[in-house]
């Protein structure tokens, strides 16, 4: 209807420039309006791809010019070409010898940093310091441009003769440009009226612990959940913090979840084509078939399910993708609010009513990394760190990113379910069917099963009903997966818990023709290759949102091994000497008090852990160590708190699907090694691990490996003959 309006008026200018102008203002205001439900028919995936029909300067043209079309088939195969390339495994062979190349410094983390931020873009500064580089990395197929030779850099290489047909600027720039001081007053008066209520009962919360605890707590996580990503994602963190806030605090603040209202379709569509560079309406030359509901969405983006269009005239059907689009203003939101959160949290710690939140310390720690998580570009790092980390795990897989810039991921599509989902299906049919009463099911049963009827159901027997192999499978690779970042990685996936997990049960796994010749892997890769290494039991565990990762120093990695390691020995004193090691700066504990944690340390191993093979329940005495660190006010750095939260996480996750299993006894063969690299013959933390090098740390971690195999192993044929004697 406005395409025939405008044509009856191309020759008024007036007119036109009026409508135009009316017409972008009504896109925009259904575009950015976050709290819009997306619909739930895939209404889009019907639409063929027709001549697109639009309006340039007053005058119809026809969207399937040469230019156009030579800019979509140019960002098609590009795309398409990458993709080949990391399933050749060159994409990997590239970035191993990058890796090598810059050591530690390849990997970028803004984990609980304070410091080397680009404040004008807001992303970590090594991702603004190489934008001049003109080195490429070229396609196999052809020689064309593939990659940037700065692995930092996952958009498209600019073409001159095919340039960006996104008419203005782009949007993520649009979004990523530093707010206007009238914007943070307006800003700053909205918040104002959001924190009333807990900001004008805060004295009478200080005096009551009554009102404190029944009442206001839930008044902060409420004011949180409504006052944007950056509040919700400081409260979830919070929420883990037990050893700056109040247990009660943390229990209220467990409540707010990642339910932030999905953002339009027609922003999406936007967002894509603006980061790709395609004109108006030209998705569909670039996707032959785009979902227009999200498969899932957080505070900080949403993902779509999507189809790549093949290239090549020998492959007929396209590639299924995982396309992650940043909400709208979502970069300029958090940006604002952590300049207005610096500035109140400075303010609180001045009042004596709000000082023992430690709110300061909070938002300090984490501001910068909510900054980069709002970089999809960061993300997509640490995506490519961690699968060249896992490389040789045919069993763990991370997304693997094709291209990204600070609002769009375009990554593979992983198959499998969400493990909390899982879960809760089994706990479902177990209260259905009277406590496992049912039976054992197969996996294939409750994976192509759908989610109705698990509304409102909590944890029960469903463990009961779960497969020992799949049982085996989980609380293994979880655990292993967790040691081994912290054990040979130093690099921690900051929020590993089993939202984050997927399970396919029906991968298939293929040797990376990484030796191959580059025609011949590519070749490869194109066919459907019979040379698949199918492994025993075709379980996969596949991890997603690494939006946050903890980059670990040596001296953090000693400390925190220490303290696990002084749990299966239940010594007491060196678990206070490790934990009194966990703050940077160091505390202002006197030598009493010093001595006084320490007795407490005792005491609380005394009653809760005694060590190996005495069924120590690892979360009550990590939460215990937590309720004294803050007792005596001990500040921990970010990364700690992180590594204590994940450990949790694979407790519990343990316990869910096999009560019986004990994490701290199947980790005995590697922390008990690696305990003789972190203390010295006295008995005191090594400043330093003293690290076997070379290929003998890889023989030794495979035999340590190899013995915690052999452990679970079995501990399970005990599990598979207590069942068949039952």
């Amino acid at each position: 209807m406005v395409t025939n309006i405008a044509c009856s008026h191309v020759h008024n200018p007036r007119w036109h420039l009026t409508l135009s102008f009316l017409v972008q203002i009504g896109l925009l205001l259904m575009d950015d309006t976050h709290a819009s439900t997306p619909s739930t028919n895939n209404a889009f995936n019907q639409i063929k791809p027709l001549t697109k029909m639009s309006m340039r300067g007053g005058a119809l043209f026809n969207a399937t010019d040469t230019l156009e079309k030579d800019r979509l088939f140019h960002v098609r195969h590009i795309l398409n070409e990458r993709l080949h390339y990391n399933q050749a495994g060159l994409r990997d062979r590239d970035f191993a010898k990058w890796i090598k190349t810059r050591g530690d410094d390849a990997v970028i983390s803004m984990h609980g940093l304070e410091e080397d931020v680009n404040h004008t873009t807001g992303l970590p500064a090594e991702f603004t310091s190489n934008t001049e580089s003109t080195e490429v990395i070229p396609s196999p197929q052809d020689g064309q441009g593939l990659y940037a030779g700065d692995m930092l850099d996952l958009d498209l290489i600019p073409v001159p003769s095919l340039p960006s047909l996104h008419k203005g600027k782009p949007l993520h720039l649009i979004d990523d440009t530093p707010p206007s001081f009238s914007s943070l007053c307006f800003r700053s008066i909205k918040l104002g009226f959001h924190f009333t209520p807990i900001l004008s009962t805060a004295l009478i919360a200080y005096i009551s612990p009554r009102f404190r605890e029944e009442i206001w707590y839930k008044w902060v996580a409420t004011c949180l959940a409504s006052s944007g990503p950056a509040f919700i994602k400081w409260g979830q963190w919070a929420s883990t913090r037990e050893d700056m806030f109040p247990e009660k605090l943390c229990v209220a603040l467990s409540q707010l979840h990642n339910e932030a209202p999905s953002h339009s379709w027609q922003f999406t569509r936007r967002m894509v084509e603006s980061s790709l560079g395609l004109p108006e309406g030209g998705l569909l030359g670039v996707f032959e078939s785009f979902d227009t509901a999200p498969l899932a969405s957080g505070s900080i983006a949403q993902v779509h399910k999507a189809v790549l269009r093949a290239d090549y005239i020998d492959i007929e059907d396209g590639t299924v993708v995982a396309v992650k689009v940043r909400h709208p203003n979502v970069a300029r939101l958090i940006d604002m609010d952590f300049r207005l959160m610096s500035t109140a949290a400075k303010m609180a710690d001045a009042l004596p009513a709000l000082s023992w939140l430690n709110i300061r310390d909070s938002v300090e720690q984490f501001s910068h990394t909510m900054a980069a998580q709002a970089h999809l570009n960061v993300e997509a790092h640490h995506l490519e760190v961690l699968n060249h980390n896992f490389r040789s795990w045919a069993h763990v897989k991370f997304p693997e990113p094709i291209y990204a810039s600070s609002s769009v991921i375009i990554e593979t599509f992983e198959p499998g379910r969400i493990i909390t989902g899982l879960f809760d299906h089994y706990d479902a049919i177990a209260s259905k069917s009277g406590d496992g009463e049912q039976g054992t099911l197969t996996v294939e049963e409750v994976m192509e099963d759908d989610d109705n009827g698990m509304d409102g159901v909590t944890e029960g027997s469903g463990y009961q009903l779960i497969p020992l192999n799949l049982a085996k499978f989980i609380v293994v690779n979880g655990l292993s997966i967790y040691l081994k970042m912290l054990l040979e990685d130093n690099l921690m996936h900051a929020d590993l818990h089993p939202g984050n997990l997927m399970i396919d049960t029906h991968a298939n796994f293929h040797r990376r023709p990484s030796q191959m010749s580059s025609s011949r892997a590519l070749a490869s890769s194109r066919t459907s290759s019979t040379a698949s290494k199918q492994l025993p039991e075709n379980f996969r565990i596949c991890i997603v949102d690494a939006g946050m990762v903890a980059k670990l120093t040596d001296t953090e990695a000693v400390n925190f091994i220490g303290l696990l390691s002084s749990l299966g020995e239940g010594d007491g004193v060196s678990a206070a000497q490790f934990a009194l090691r966990f703050s940077r700066d160091g505390t202002d504990l006197t030598e009493e008090q010093k001595d006084a944690f320490t007795t407490d340390m005792v005491t609380l191993f005394g009653e809760k852990c005694r060590g190996y093979g005495h069924q120590v329940d690892v979360g009550e005495v990590l939460r215990g160590v937590l309720g004294l660190v803050r007792k005596y006010r001990i500040r921990i750095d970010a990364n700690y708190a992180t590594l204590v939260v994940n450990a949790l996480c694979i407790e519990s996750l343990a316990r869910r699907v096999c009560p019986n299993y004990n994490v701290l006894d199947s980790a005995q063969p590697l922390l008990r090694n690696f305990r003789k690299m972190c203390i010295d013959r006295d008995g005191n933390p090594r400043d330093e691990v003293a690290r076997r090098s070379g290929n003998f740390m890889k023989l030794w971690l495979s035999i340590l490996y190899w013995k915690k195999n052999q452990k679970d192993s079995k501990f399970f044929r005990d599990q598979k003959l207590l069942m068949g004697a039952a």
